[in-house]
């Protein structure tokens, strides 16, 4: 190999060095919704990502009480975390890890998540179509707007497996009041999902799934085999 060659080869490493470095640098986000609630809770300051603190796994705040986890998604690591504010009340969120991306999602202050979801999702590119992997996370919250109304809400954060696309949120259902949990997710749980969320404290003994009642003690049974 002449010397003109070894160092053409030898740039093209370092590129590739660098290149593959900066890709494997986390890429931190913070979805739309949770800038527009933060911000509007602390009087319009502009929140940013870095703003928030991750809660330890001791404290037990904001973590909710059940997390189901479909096939290929080991990898997706969920942290409660905070905004804290000794003037007022902290505000709280999700932190959702996968494959060097990290994003944060908050909604109201009234919001409580009780369910996280977590699967794979075939994300299609507009225009091209093209099928991209990504992970899709559904949290179901508790929302309480006082005495004594409480609905739920669901709202999903996507994360594709390809840096030319941001992940995003949005609000996939939103219940009419009194009715908790959402009937449209739970039907879109196994049997074993929902069994797993009612055998909580924030759980029922009765439910409706699919269109026929369950008694929570008779799914232990089953289950706990």
């Amino acid at each position: 190999m002449n010397l003109k060659v070894f160092y053409v080869s030898f740039i093209n490493l370092l590129v590739a060095l660098a290149v593959t470095a900066a890709n494997a640098k986390t890429r931190n986000h913070l979805t739309d919704e949770c800038y527009e609630h933060a911000s509007a809770f602390f009087g319009n300051k502009n929140i940013k990502f870095e703003d928030f603190q991750i809660i330890k796994e001791d404290e037990h705040i904001y973590v909710p009480s059940t997390i189901l986890k479909r096939e290929g998604v080991d990898k997706v690591n969920i942290k409660a975390v905070k905004i804290e504010n000794k003037e007022i009340q902290n505000f709280y969120g999700l932190q959702f890890n996968w494959k060097n991306q990290s994003i944060i999602d908050c909604r109201s202050w009234y919001n409580t998540p009780l369910i996280i979801l977590v699967e794979t999702y075939d994300y299609y590119t507009p225009f091209l179509m093209e099928d991209l992997n990504a992970i899709k996370v559904s949290t179901h919250d508790l929302v309480n707007c006082g005495s004594p109304c409480h609905y739920a809400q669901v709202n999903s954060v996507y994360i594709i497996d390809d840096i030319s696309y941001e992940p995003f949120s949005r609000t996939e259902i939103s219940t009419p009041i009194y009715e908790y949990p959402s009937k449209m997710f739970i039907d879109y749980l196994t049997l074993d999902e929902v069994y797993q969320f009612m055998n909580t404290g924030d759980g029922f003994e009765n439910f409706i799934w699919r269109n026929k009642a369950y008694k929570t003690t008779k799914l232990r049974k089953i289950f706990h085999k």
